[in-house]
């Protein structure tokens, strides 16, 4: 595991480097100092402020999700949730959804393949609005610049929100099929032992469980509710880093740079998506006519605005649920890791 470990992290940590040069080769670091300096305080500290707020609406649309499963304690998803997103600060790959089901899986005794699949539920809501985005980007906004760069620059959203309506489609019909695609694994898995064959399809069960979310109406009107209104501050968000660096763009603008924000998070980087992040965000300023230099600016501005909060609340969190579960006896049933049922 750590030899595994190590190899992504060496991984990610180039895939980082690459996006970090991309984005600095024709970048005056004086300029962007000079921009950092010069935003307007009260902007950015409205910005971290609209960040948090975010958490306490994803901490809200969560128990929505967890509720056919168990009515679940506020703190307790306070601090998973921002365990989880700091996780994803230090550590990469995304492992940080795997620690934040493994958390609240062991303070609230739930399995935490089903947690985890409220979170793929979550992921999927998620991505229902970031498609509106995309599209709401693409049609209302015209871009300045149209030359082939611009192309290569949306292709890979594209494919991805392409990739999302699929994967969609196939997780609720294999939501309402969950018996037949778990016979399905169990006949391919044959050549395993019967022990770690029988450990699979309960994780498999374990996982639908934790889709229940999808078959009820109202949990899918309250949690896209929740969702666009989360998604709304992210994009006001962008629209405040515009603003404390006097750029004079329009809302609309935020739709596609928002876009691009998220195709950084998504790329397999070092931890706190670092580089691609960067890169990203910048191509998504440059896109309106913003010189490369404020680009990068607003980038840092915005990345820094969600990181280091993250990473502090993330590690008190932390501290404080060691604390709990030092002192908590725990079902050994339910501390199940993520990892550990799908081997």
């Amino acid at each position: 595991m750590s030899k595994f470990f190590n190899w992504k992290l060496w991984v990610g940590l180039l895939v980082s480097l690459l996006f970090m040069w991309l984005a600095l080769r024709k970048v005056d670091i004086d300029r962007v100092w000079q921009d950092i300096q010069s935003a307007h305080i009260l902007d950015l500290f409205l910005v971290v402020l609209l960040y948090l707020l975010q958490f306490f609406i994803r901490i809200w649309r969560w128990r929505i999700l967890l509720e056919p499963l168990k009515k679940t304690g506020f703190v307790n998803r306070f601090h998973t949730v921002f365990i989880g997103f700091g996780a994803n600060c230090v550590l990469p790959g995304h492992l940080g959804e795997l620690v934040r089901a493994n958390y609240l899986s062991r303070v609230e005794r739930l399995s935490a393949g089903s947690v985890f699949g409220t979170i793929v539920v979550e992921r999927l809501f998620d991505g229902i609005i970031l498609l509106l985005i995309f599209f709401i980007g693409i049609i209302t906004t015209p871009i300045p610049s149209t030359g082939p760069g611009v192309f290569q620059i949306l292709r890979p959203a594209v494919f991805f929100f392409g990739g999302l309506i699929v994967f969609l489609l196939a997780l609720i019909f294999f939501k309402s099929k969950s018996g037949t695609v778990l016979d399905f694994m169990e006949k391919c898995l044959f050549f395993l032992p019967n022990a770690w064959r029988a450990k699979i399809i309960q994780a498999g069960e374990k996982f639908f469980l934790g889709l229940v979310p999808l078959k009820n109406p109202y949990h899918w009107g309250q949690a896209i509710f929740y969702s666009c209104l989360l998604w709304f501050l992210a994009l006001y968000q962008v629209d405040l880093i515009e603003h404390s660096l006097g750029l004079a763009l329009s809302f609309k603008a935020t739709f596609l740079i928002m876009t691009m924000a998220t195709l950084g998070v998504l790329i397999p980087s070092s931890p706190g998506y670092i580089g691609p992040f960067h890169y990203f965000v910048q191509q998504g300023f440059i896109l309106y006519g913003v010189n490369a230099d404020t680009a990068f600016s607003a980038a840092t501005l915005l990345h820094a605005a969600a990181f280091f909060p993250t990473l502090i609340i993330g590690l008190i969190s932390f501290l404080y649920m060691q604390a709990v579960l030092s002192r908590k006896p725990v079902d050994a049933s339910a501390v199940e890791q993520v990892t550990g049922e799908t081997e």
